[in-house]
Formats: C-alpha cells, sequence, structure tokens
C-alpha cells in the first residue's frame, strides 16, 4: 500500500507540473508597447502622428517589442545646398541612445527617424530551452524578463544638440541657363520666344549676358501685310538677397539695358526687308530657386522705356504708304529659365 501510495504522487507530481506547464504556454503575459515621439512642427515636415503611425507599421512584424520615448531637434537647411538635419534621441528599458541623421528632404528625414525608432523598440525572442523542469524552476543565476514595461526613470530632455558647423558656400560660380521669355511691346503683338544666358555670381553680387529670339508673327492690313521677328541681347547688373533670403530661395533686383534687332519682312509693289534697331535699359525682380544642389529655377519679370522707337511701313501702287508696325513707349517683360550650376 505504500508503495501504491507513492506511486499515485508521484504520478499527481507529473500531471500537476504537465498542467502548468501547458496553461503557462498557453497564455502568456503580454503588455502592449508604448511609442512616444517628440516630434516638432516645422514648416515642409511631416507631422509627428504621421512619424508616430510609420513607426508602427515598422513594428508590425516584429516578434516583440517594448516601449520607447524618443526627443528629436530639426535643423532646417542654413544655406543653400546644405542637407536637412535631425538629432534623436531614443530611451527603452535597455538603455538610451543618440543619433544625428542627415538627408536631402524632411521627408527622408521622417521615414529615418520612424526606421530608427521602430529599431530601438524591437527585441529578440528569449532563447528557447529544451529542459521544461529549468522553466518551472530557473537556476538562481537566471534574471527574468520584466513583468512591466514600464522605463526605471523618464525621459531626460535631450543635451543641447551639437550640430556640424555648416559647410562655406561657394563665394563665385557660373551659371548657364536655357529658357523662355515673353514680352509686350517689341512686336505688334505679344512676343515669345527661346533665350540663354550664361551669368557668374559673386557673394550677392551676380552679372548675366542672355540671347533670346522672338517667333515670327504676321501684320495684314487689307491686301498689304510684313512678317515681324527680332534678335536681341540683354546684359544686367543683379543684387540678391534684397527681399527675401530662406534657405534655397532667394530674390534678386536686377537693373540692365536691353537691345534688339527688329526684322521686318513685307511685300508691297516689291518684296523688301526692313531691320530696325531698338534699345531699352530696364529695372527688374527676380527669385531662384535651388530644387538640388547644382540645379537653378529662376523668373524674372522687368520693364523700361524704349529709347529708338522705329517705324515699319509698306507701300504698294494701290494702297500707297501703310504703317504696320512701331514699337511701344515702354516694354514689359517675363523670363523662365532652369540653369546649371559650374
Amino acid at each position: 500500500m505504500l508503495g501504491l501510495a507513492r506511486s499515485v504522487t508521484s504520478i499527481g507530481v507529473v500531471l500537476a507540473v504537465s498542467s502548468f506547464t501547458t496553461s503557462t504556454r498557453a497564455a502568456p503575459a503580454t503588455t502592449p508597447a508604448t511609442v512616444r515621439v517628440d516630434w516638432p512642427t516645422v514648416p515642409g515636415c511631416p507631422d509627428a502622428k504621421s512619424v508616430v503611425a510609420r513607426v508602427h507599421r515598422e513594428m508590425e512584424r516584429a516578434a516583440a517589442v517594448e516601449t520607447v520615448l524618443a526627443r528629436t531637434e530639426i535643423q532646417p537647411p542654413a544655406a543653400r545646398g546644405d542637407p536637412w538635419r535631425v538629432w534623436i534621441r531614443t530611451r527603452t528599458i535597455r538603455g538610451a541612445g543618440e543619433r544625428m541623421l542627415e538627408a536631402d528632404t524632411c521627408a527622408e528625414l521622417a521615414r529615418a527617424s520612424a526606421l530608427l525608432v521602430a529599431l530601438a523598440a524591437m527585441r529578440a525572442a528569449p532563447p528557447a530551452r529544451s529542459d521544461e523542469i529549468a522553466e518551472l524552476m530557473p537556476s538562481s543565476d537566471r534574471t527574468p524578463e520584466p513583468e512591466s514595461l514600464a522605463l526605471s526613470r523618464p525621459l531626460e530632455p535631450p543635451r543641447q544638440a551639437q550640430w556640424p558647423a555648416p559647410r562655406e558656400e561657394r563665394r563665385s560660380r557660373f551659371i548657364v541657363s536655357g529658357g523662355t521669355w515673353t514680352g509686350a511691346g517689341v512686336l505688334p503683338s505679344l512676343a515669345w520666344g527661346p533665350t540663354v544666358a550664361g551669368s557668374y555670381e559673386t557673394g550677392p553680387w551676380s552679372a548675366r549676358l542672355s540671347v533670346r529670339a522672338a517667333v515670327p508673327q504676321a501684320q495684314v492690313l487689307g491686301t498689304l501685310g510684313a512678317t515681324f521677328d527680332a534678335l536681341g541681347v540683354a546684359a544686367d547688373l543683379c543684387r540678391a538677397g534684397a527681399l527675401v533670403h530662406v534657405a534655397t530661395f532667394t530674390t534678386r533686383v536686377c537693373g540692365g539695358v536691353e537691345l534688339d534687332a527688329i526684322r521686318a519682312r513685307g511685300k508691297g509693289s516689291k518684296t523688301a526687308d526692313a531691320v530696325r534697331a531698338e534699345a531699352v535699359p530696364f529695372f527688374g525682380l527676380g527669385a531662384s530657386w535651388s530644387p538640388a544642389r547644382n540645379v537653378q529655377l529662376g523668373l524674372d519679370v522687368r520693364a523700361g522705356p524704349t529709347l529708338l522707337q522705329p517705324s515699319f511701313a509698306v507701300v504698294s501702287a494701290a494702297e500707297g504708304q501703310r504703317s504696320l508696325h512701331q514699337p511701344s513707349a515702354a516694354r514689359v517683360e517675363g523670363q523662365l529659365a532652369c540653369g546649371f550650376v559650374f
């Protein structure tokens, strides 16, 4: 009877151990992870909600995650061609980490920051154990995982970010550009055509020389008419940053002179070609934007009086002399160009 009692007792212990082990595996204790990202509001950057949402998307496939807190400081580009920078500090129950990231745009910076926070929250699964008794009765030197993922101490404010010194922008550079222009007052109707230019910049000052052509257009009066076109050259001197200078966007004030050769090809009693010169001193405003380090988009608007106003007329036996065109007393023009910086 004593032997039978011991056997029953042993079986009961084994069943109890098996039942406890099974219940432990079936319902593991889990604590949902908390993600907090202190992301400042900066013009041109994604907001904090979108950054946190991206962190959660990056954490979806992780086997296990833990609470993570992050503080960030964002530095927009200080000068043309400089990158966006973020100084980020993360803290989990395992410790803290610091990183400084750079990117061409703030959207890229936000994606990289979200990935960094997600990586900080991910933790490896505990190693598998083949000895079930060791799981129930661990050795004295085993350190169990904490039941709560609360931080041992609150996240401290980040130290003053040590930003690298901004790169010194080149004092001088050469820009070759091409684009289109349009103007009122040079031809009978609104003139437009291609233009090419070369400019040299040194500090806030720039000198530019441009050549442009006008697409031919016809002017007809009854049975008389002519086709007009123009070829011109312009030189101007500009001062940048006079109105607005924000990161990669710069304004400028310009002054210069334009010389145009206007040609008329008409038919009266006989075919005749005539070329007249025109000069216009002008004052203008411009703006430039650098979407990339060696690319510049520019927009200029200028106006000025016409010093020479040549007159074009056509003569026929039936109608005599008829005036076809005379440039206006004032000119207004606009120019849009894309340039490459050397």
